[in-house]
């Protein structure tokens, strides 16, 4: 733990430990916790199940089947609707704690990548329902991710994202500080699986952890150090511009291009678990922070579990938040309700206080070109705003460009009239895209 401060790279080094969270008496699992899939209960009410066992499916194209795990042993209660962290009503599967653990507390016989065929490796993730939350707001199977690119016959490169796209969470910055050997063997699988060419590791230029590149027992994994100070960073475009311009384009006799895969420390590390401890994806390392706290913790949480049940556990409140914010200010979602559950997409939680409150009312926009600015791909998001809310006539050439968004949200930052650019965008290029 440390004492509650402002959430910049140079506080890392005052975290020295992670922590379990307490046993939750009942957990939500929402039926949802991946884009574009919803996982079907195949339990009902009255059921017993032990930790780990599958409580839901989903079928995918191509014969995939990812499946959803109980998080601790006990009894269904019921299967009703919920509110998920990413603010969608979910249905979820309640779950009254009871009975022995199956993974936790047990010692489990480590695996190595030898121990698996390219193809059980994907197999594997998909079965034991391991995401890719490189992207928060568009959490995918890691596993069908790796079945996509394998079919393409086209060796790929690993990337992994040591640090935080968003500046005001360190999440995926304190994963790599407590568990990078765990993330080191979780990437040497995937890095299998996909046949990769190479394994980049993305690391902020100033971390205090850079040292564990000098273990030659890491010579295969090329560090790219990059200067996050400035949003948006952590990006594909950003961290291949970054390679392409570094001096690792010149050693490494491979180039990385945005068709790569993209990863992050907290991705990696729950393929680790997944592959080497052959453990299915029941719990998630969860940064809580905020002003309304005395202290803020990494804490390894049982999924399901709701944000009232981990308050206790890191002191209480200060204060009353005014604002529950997931995955970080400006990548995350603003929630209401302290029964939100943790899922498998979810990196942080902060709690504010009244003082932090801003004025949420949406105004007309004033044409201050405040957007346009701000956006680090040069697009226009007023004119693209209006031509999808206000049906303003606009070629189709220049609607396109919605494409390029990289869904920063900077131009959301920065307009007075607070119109959701950012998210009006992302619907366009759906549109685009369907």
């Amino acid at each position: 733990m440390k004492s509650n401060n402002p959430v910049v790279s140079s506080i890392i080094k005052n975290y020295n430990t992670s922590q379990k969270a307490f046993l939750p008496k009942i957990v939500n699992i929402p039926l949802s916790q991946e884009s574009e899939s919803c996982y079907k209960a195949i339990v009902k009410p009255g059921d017993m199940v032990k930790e780990g066992d599958v409580i839901a499916q989903s079928e995918f194209s191509k014969g995939w089947t990812s499946s959803l795990h109980s998080s601790v042993p006990g009894k269904i209660l019921s299967i009703d609707p919920c509110v998920s962290p990413n603010g969608h009503q979910e249905f979820a599967v309640k779950i009254k704690f009871g009975g022995a653990l199956s993974y936790l507390g047990k010692i489990p016989h480590e695996k190595t990548p030898d121990s698996y065929t390219q193809k059980e490796i994907a197999t594997t993730l998909i079965k034991n329902g391991v995401i890719n939350t490189f992207k928060t707001a568009i959490p995918e199977n890691l596993g069908i991710q790796i079945e996509q690119i394998n079919a393409i016959q086209e060796r790929h490169n690993l990337v992994v994202r040591l640090f935080d796209e968003d500046p005001y969470r360190i999440t995926d910055s304190l994963m790599y500080k407590f568990y990078f050997a765990e993330i080191v063997k979780g990437a040497r699988f995937i890095a299998k699986a996909i046949n990769a060419k190479g394994i980049i590791f993305a690391i902020d230029t100033k971390s205090h952890e850079k040292n564990y590149f000098d273990n030659p027992d890491y010579k295969d994994i090329y560090a790219l150090e990059m200067k996050i100070q400035r949003y948006p960073c952590g990006t594909p475009r950003e961290i291949v511009s970054a390679f392409v311009r570094g001096p690792l384009n010149k050693i490494c006799n491979f180039t990385l291009t945005k068709r790569d895969l993209f990863t992050d420390s907290s991705t990696i590390y729950e393929a680790y678990k997944a592959l080497a401890l052959s453990t299915p994806c029941v719990d998630r390392m969860v940064h809580f922070s905020g002003n309304c706290l005395n202290a803020s913790c990494l804490l390894d949480v049982k999924l399901g579990t709701s944000i009232r049940d981990i308050v206790p556990q890191i002191g209480g409140f200060t204060k009353e938040p005014a604002h529950i914010i997931i995955n970080g200010m400006l990548c995350g979602y603003s929630v209401k309700s302290l029964d939100i559950p943790i899922t498998k997409y979810v990196k942080s939680v902060e709690f504010l206080s009244k003082k932090k409150n801003t004025d949420e009312q949406i105004y007309t926009c004033i044409n201050c070109g405040n957007c346009r600015f701000a956006c680090p791909v040069k697009l226009s998001p007023d004119i693209l705003y209006n031509h999808t809310v206000n049906f303003k006539l606009l070629k189709d050439t220049y609607a396109a460009s919605a494409l390029a968004c990289i869904e920063c949200g900077l131009c959301n930052t920065v307009c007075p009239a607070r119109l959701p650019l950012c998210q009006t965008i992302k619907v366009l290029k759906n549109k685009i895209t369907e």
